[in-house]
């Protein structure tokens, strides 16, 4: 039997693609990881082809992020082999687990086991050094492979070991000088090896590798030859077996290109390279091998690239010529495959997110109109869609600038701070100035934001041109793609689920000593503990009229060093439980439960069970849940608090997969407690994620931990405005946000700035 269960087709730049074994066609990884494959395991003929069977839904989904399935699947094909090959070869997987999930002494030993059963196997053997290899320090990088080295080149030539003389040498390409040396000796070695042995799909892999190779070195036109024999190679392969080199070839001769200033050249290969990424994106795994992300190191430098290359067409060749449009609607185009694409990597699933409408030219009504802001190194682009045209500006402001001045301004809102006022004036200048003749024109009522990165981070409602807020000229929201983004009207009568925790139960069980909430108001010469609604580690410093802070929580009773451990654990829990007590919550849930028909479930009652009981009915229009949650850099660190436990973002999509909720989905999310991450850019991600996973079309979020008066009046006003039927939700929004704008105790952009809509906005 082979050493791999799955053959991997590995790209010079290290992202793979998974492909069933011994069948040479691709299998999209959404299929490979379905539920519906798991009977062929059982109808395995005997225990041997049953644990392989195991053991390759368990790598499928590894390559999905599905970590936890994973090793169950893994774990019992390994516990099922016999000790040796079979064994060993589960064991390489499960090393590569544990190197995904950071725990980098969990994978060491599986190597080392794989590595003790490898016996007279040289390409066992091979493998689980390189693995090896991967985890040791820099230093001793070099040695290992040099060790490695030395026994394949000592080794009979053959197809199977050209196949690890090829990992070799992509593994020693980005080292020292040393083991530049093997990667070319190792590179070259295999393409060899591969075109004596007929194997033309190797073949063209270890050219495109050399070509790559000789592109780091700055070996320019050897490396432009070299990507072209691939692509000659590839072209002679399957359709199935094309689309490594052929991404990895077209990509890099476009880089080529455009450093000898052949822009039109370039432009064509990278548009080769993006389309053929578009048709085989849902069979790229998530991450590497060594775990780094295919998302990082491929799609979103690929499509930056492109996008760069479309907006350089556009300028104008002389004042007398006008710039053609046609590039900018390409551009637009791949800025939605773009944050489609990170979208996936963020949730750890291709398979989730589905476009739900065709192309990027959608039906918004009339006075609406989308931004795109694309955050390139030198420059800020801004593409304005009205629908019938696309205007664009260029910024003269760099990506590290941009970067550090959002981090910055989006602290100092999230602190509550008073000096915000100079950013607030610079981020207008940079992102709707420059679009303000166009909106004036357009008569736009309603802009739609398509944030880039950092951008995320920032309130576009804050942004102040002099005068006034942005959300004092229109309204504002956002979406993650136009081409994710439900469209359709919200229907006449909707019935809404509200729950939320003001008190905590055996929840914060799961949470001790994970977030430590530290927020306090100063009042005159008195420091008082305010309600406010958020995990993250905050600080907020702003100093507030007495009737602004509500209800002030309790503070416990210290714990008496002298209890038992478990009085201890007891008191500290108790401790917690007040400290993210949300007095609020209550009226709150009361006033949305009289304003919307419907359910209301608060503390106790909102337990996961009772939630997916009643949200997977279908019956209602509307979910809202008040009660604290965090959303961090993936799904997988996200959250939100039931009264007796955490509900992972990774859990709706399961709790809420029933078909009256298909029939009938969700309209609107709303999360009053829920904050991002501070200082992380994706974190924003997981609000339009958690909308996805519940199957809602649009969400109502919060970026920053928010004061427990200020949820509770804006949602209140916002629902209330919602239930006349007179407003979109992102005009509801706008009111309901300028309603604290005019209010003297919450002017402060601290307390209506950060709440955002994503997705459908009717």
């Amino acid at each position: 039997m082979a050493f791999f269960p799955l053959r991997w087709r590995v790209l010079s730049i290290g992202a793979l693609f998974w492909v069933s074994a011994g069948s040479g066609a691709a299998t999209s990884l959404c299929v490979a990881a379905n539920a519906n494959t798991q009977p062929a395991m059982v109808l395995a003929k005997d225990a041997s082809a049953n644990a392989s069977a195991v053991g390759s839904y368990g790598a499928a989904l590894l390559q999905m992020r599905h970590y936890a399935e994973a090793e169950r699947w893994l774990q019992r094909a390994y516990d099922a082999s016999p000790v040796g090959t079979e064994r060993a070869r589960w064991a390489l997987h499960l090393g590569s687990l544990a190197a995904l999930r950071q725990q980098p002494e969990t994978a060491q030993h599986y190597y080392q086991t794989a590595l003790a059963m490898a016996g007279e196997q040289l390409p066992l053997w091979v493998a689980a050094q390189l693995a090896l290899a991967r985890l040791a320090p820099v230093a001793e990088q070099a040695i290992r492979l040099g060790q490695v080295s030395q026994r394949l080149m000592q080794a009979p030539d053959s197809p199977e070991l050209a196949r690890y003389h090829l990992e070799l040498g992509q593994q020693a390409r980005s080292h020292s000088a040393a083991t530049v040396a093997l990667a070319y000796q190792h590179l070259h070695r295999a393409a060899t090896v591969a075109e004596n042995a007929h194997q033309p799909r190797l073949h063209s892999q270890a050219v495109d590798a050399l070509a790559q190779l000789y592109e780091d070195q700055g070996r320019t036109t050897e490396a432009l030859q070299l990507t072209r024999q691939a692509l000659a190679l590839a072209q002679r392969l399957p359709a199935q077996d094309q689309a490594d080199v052929w991404i990895s070839a077209e990509w890099r001769q476009g880089r080529l290109q455009q450093a000898r200033g052949a822009t039109s050249a370039a432009l064509a290969a990278y548009q080769r390279a993006v389309e053929r990424l578009e048709a085989e994106r849902s069979d790229i795994p998530l991450d590497t091998h060594d775990g780094q992300s295919s998302f990082r190191l491929l799609i979103e430098p690929l499509y930056l690239g492109y996008i760069d290359l479309l907006l350089q067409q556009n300028a104008a060749p002389s004042e007398a010529q006008a710039p053609s449009e046609a590039p900018l609607r390409r551009a637009i185009e791949a800025v939605e495959h773009l944050r489609q694409a990170e979208l996936q990597d963020f949730l750890g699933d291709r398979c989730a997110v589905e476009t739900v409408q065709g192309g990027t030219q959608p039906q918004w009504p009339t006075g609406t109109a989308v931004l795109y802001p694309i955050i390139l190194p030198d420059r800020l682009e801004l593409l304005l869609h009205t629908g019938n045209t696309v205007v664009r500006q260029r910024v003269a402001v760099r990506a590290d600038v941009l970067r550090t001045h959002a981090r910055q301004w989006a602290e100092t809102l999230r602190q509550g701070e008073e000096n915000y006022l100079p950013s607030a004036q610079q981020f207008y200048d940079w992102l709707l100035r420059p679009m303000a003749s166009a909106l004036a024109q357009g008569e736009i009522g309603h802009l739609v934001v398509v944030p880039d990165s950092t951008l995320r981070l920032v309130p576009m409602a804050a942004l102040h041109d002099g005068h006034q807020y942005a959300i004092e000229q229109r309204a504002l929201s956002l979406v993650t793609s136009m081409a994710l983004t439900h469209l359709a009207p919200p229907q006449s009568s909707a019935a809404a689920l509200v729950t939320g925790v003001a008190l905590p139960g055996p929840a914060v069980a799961k949470m001790t000593g994970a977030w430590q909430d530290s927020a306090t108001e100063s009042t005159g010469q008195t420091q008082r503990s305010v309600p406010h609604r958020g995990l993250a580690h905050t600080t907020v410093t702003r100093t507030l009229p007495a009737a602004a802070l509500g209800t002030t929580v309790p503070s416990s009773s210290h714990t008496d060093p002298s209890d038992p451990p478990e009085a201890a654990k007891f008191a500290a829990l108790e401790q917690l439980r007040t400290r993210l007590a949300l007095p609020g919550v209550r009226d709150e849930i009361e006033a949305l439960h009289q304003l919307l028909p419907g359910t209301a479930l608060l503390d106790a009652r909102f337990t996961v069970g009772q939630f997916q009981q009643e949200a997977s009915s279908g019956r209602y229009r509307i979910v809202h849940i008040a009660s604290h949650g965090l959303f961090g850099d993936s799904a997988a660190s996200s959250f939100i608090m039931a009264y007796d436990d955490l509900l992972y973002l990774n859990q709706f999509q399961t709790l809420l997969a029933s078909e009256a909720l298909q029939r009938q989905p969700i309209e609107l999310l709303g999360l009053s407690a829920c904050e991002t991450a501070q200082g992380n850019e994706r974190a924003p991600l997981g609000i339009a994620g958690v909308a996805i996973k519940a199957r809602a079309q649009s969400v109502l979020g919060t970026l920053w931990p928010i004061a427990d008066l200020a949820a509770t009046a804006l949602m209140q006003q916002f629902y209330a405005d919602l239930a006349t039927g007179k407003h979109s939700k992102a005009q509801a929004l706008r009111q309901a946000q300028l309603h604290l704008l005019h209010s003297p105790e919450m002017a402060h952009p601290f307390f209506w700035a950060p709440f955002v809509l994503i997705g459908n906005w009717q």
